[in-house]
């Protein structure tokens, strides 16, 4: 196999053909049109591909999505690269969730590159999820449904193991690996984030910068001492689909981690549900994802213990959508979002429930 591609011009027919050949010897790319390229943590390049007759005979698809490291940030965020990569390598195949179809999956520590191969989902219609359209009950159940699957993949006490190369999930990591996660936290960035309008979408008492980084950080203790199971992490509606008969999907998974089940659980339903419909609809919901844990084959918790774990996780939520990059999400979707943790933490009492006082 040749060396990744590291910019999108490198993304040629030779390289496609050495790709591609790994899961479907013999064939050959004739000629690649790259076409539009979305920037974001990973960059994902549509290209328009032409085969020989053996590549036509193996009704490999005339576009496909390259998803890698080809922006300034590629070395610095190699880690999440290399996740997807192992995720559509090695685990997707065993978790029989609603995955998009992956052609090839790589990655190279010395070129701090990996790069997936991806079926087009445009091209069979499916409707990705936005922000701005919160789901329906029927919708979020459904998706709920897709993280009982992975979570019970590897549930203590299951006949499945994570896989080694799925870390600990850690809400404010110390060092080097939490350079990112703490450096919001410096007041004058804080600060920053406040003054945006995002801030002024929330209550001021979520402005208080050392309150955030308290309840965090007892978040991180709460969450060393729960049962760890797999997790996506980052579930939001961005990442979310569905195809047109109506099935749930799940995206974007560079961020695999082990950690307690209610990380994702208490962050998918609440940035996915209208603030309006999230009082009436959490309990039926979570309900149902304890139901869909059972189906899958591991006793799930109580449902007053599962609650208590959901409703401190809204500290997690809340704080990266108030400190989000508008790299990585435009400020509308962060006006959408923090309101909707926000909203919860204040009906929850989330961080009372953290710090033990008001």
């Amino acid at each position: 196999m040749s060396a990744l591609p590291v910019t999108v011009e490198q993304i040629d027919a030779e390289w496609l053909t050495a790709a591609l050949r790994e899961r479907y010897p013999g064939i050959a790319v004739t000629n690649v049109v790259r076409d539009d390229a979305l920037q974001g943590t990973g960059t994902k390049v549509r290209v328009r591909v032409e085969y020989d007759a053996a590549g036509r005979r193996a009704n490999l698809p005339a576009t496909l999505i390259v998803k890698g490291g080809f922006s300034a940030h590629r070395e610095l965020m190699y880690d999440v690269y290399e996740l997807e990569a192992r995720f559509y390598g090695s685990l997707a195949p065993q978790l029989g969730m609603r995955v998009p179809e992956c052609y090839y999956a790589g990655f190279d520590a010395t070129r701090r590159q990996g790069i997936v191969i991806l079926e087009d989902l445009d091209a069979r219609g499916v409707r990705f999820c936005r922000v701005q359209r919160p789901l329906e009950f029927a919708e979020a159940r459904a998706q709920l449904e897709q993280l009982a699957r992975l979570h019970a993949y590897a549930w203590p006490g299951s006949a499945n193991a994570a896989p080694a190369w799925a870390r600990p999930h850690d809400p404010l990591p110390e060092g080097a690996d939490g350079a990112y996660q703490r450096g919001q936290l410096v007041p004058e960035v804080y600060a920053h984030y406040m003054g945006l309008p995002r801030g002024a979408a929330v209550s001021r008492l979520f402005h208080d910068r050392e309150r955030m980084e308290a309840a965090m950080e007892r978040l991180r203790v709460l969450d060393r001492e729960s049962q760890r199971c797999l997790l996506h992490t980052d579930p939001h509606l961005g990442n979310l689909y569905f195809d047109a008969d109506g099935a749930a999907g799940v995206l974007d998974w560079q961020s695999v981690r082990v950690g307690p089940w209610a990380h994702d659980v208490c962050y998918q339903l609440v940035s996915s549900l209208d603030i309006a419909d999230r009082p009436r609809w959490e309990d039926p919901l979570l309900k149902a994802y304890l139901e869909a844990l059972r189906r899958h084959g591991v006793t799930p918790p109580s449902f007053d213990d599962a609650f208590e774990a959901y409703r401190l996780h809204h500290v997690y939520g809340l704080y990266y959508w108030l400190v989000n990059p508008v790299e990585f999400q435009i400020e509308v979707n962060n006006c959408a979002i923090a309101p909707r943790f926000a909203a919860a933490a204040l009906d929850h009492g989330t961080f009372e429930a953290l710090l033990g006082h008001a």
